[in-house]
């Protein structure tokens, strides 16, 4: 696959051998999603890096289980409000376009529970690090064995880990869990979606509870007052919508 023609502020990179390019338009995005949690321009700064991290690491699941099946080069970009993989042609068999698709999510799950398993060693319990990862994004700390949050209290104290430092493990791990969610969601064209398809092979099945599930969610959304997730899923309802319409 050929790499696009360079443009002004669109970056360009091989990672793993794998061609990257990163469009301007997603850095705006992620600023503006740090922005939104209403944290400060430091919280949002850390949101774009972290952030950028946690789509190349679902991209490049995608794109090195996408190289093995296919034996073919991939292509990945970044621009607006996601990424992409590209490939010539898709996996062969169902099983293996299902682990295709699989492996987005699963990447970034992976690296949120690496960046985890640092900040157990940063506070010399890397129990702690891993159920602060699987109980902090869903406000279950108060689940943690004492132990594990005495470990983080003490090291916050006596300034192991600095409250920034801290504020930058926390964000990366909320994003690498709730974006690997929210990618699971049975919604077309997310990946939860594109599985649902896999296993189903009913596009009109899929599109239905993608714009069920999509408008519901806004809804939702619209009530707890979150706007820009609310655009969201308003926009996914309506690209359901019109998948099932037969339009898209």
């Amino acid at each position: 696959m050929n790499t696009p023609r360079p443009t002004t502020g669109t970056l360009y990179f091989t990672l793993f051998g794998i061609p990257v390019c990163i469009h301007p338009s997603i850095w705006l995005i992620l600023f503006l999603l740090g922005l939104s949690n209403g944290n400060g321009l430091m919280n949002a700064a850390v949101f774009v890096v972290m952030g950028m991290l946690a789509l190349l690491a679902h991209e490049l699941g995608h794109a090195l289980a996408g190289r093995y099946f296919t034996k073919e080069q991939p292509y990945i970009t970044l621009a607006m409000m996601g990424g992409v993989t590209e490939l010539r042609s898709r996996p062969r068999t169902r099983t293996q376009y299902f682990l295709y698709v699989l492996a987005g999510p699963a990447a970034s799950l992976l690296l949120g529970l690496i960046v985890a398993i640092i900040m157990g060693l940063h506070v010399g319990n890397v129990a702690a690090g891993i159920n602060f990862y699987l109980l902090a994004p869903f406000s279950q700390l108060e689940a943690m064995p004492f132990e594990q949050q005495y470990s983080i209290a003490l090291a916050l104290e006596n300034g192991t880990i600095p409250h920034s430092g801290m504020m930058v493990y926390s964000t990366a791990m909320f994003i690498c869990m709730w974006w690997s969610i929210f990618n699971l969601l049975p919604i077309l064209p997310l990946d939860g979606g594109q599985l649902l398809l896999t296993v189903t092979n009913n596009l009109k099945l899929c599109s239905t509870v993608g714009m069920i599930l999509g408008g519901a969610l806004a809804v939702l959304s619209l009530m707890n007052g979150m706007i820009f997730f609310t655009l969201f899923m308003a926009y996914f309802a309506y690209i359901n919508w019109q998948i099932s319409r037969g339009a898209w």
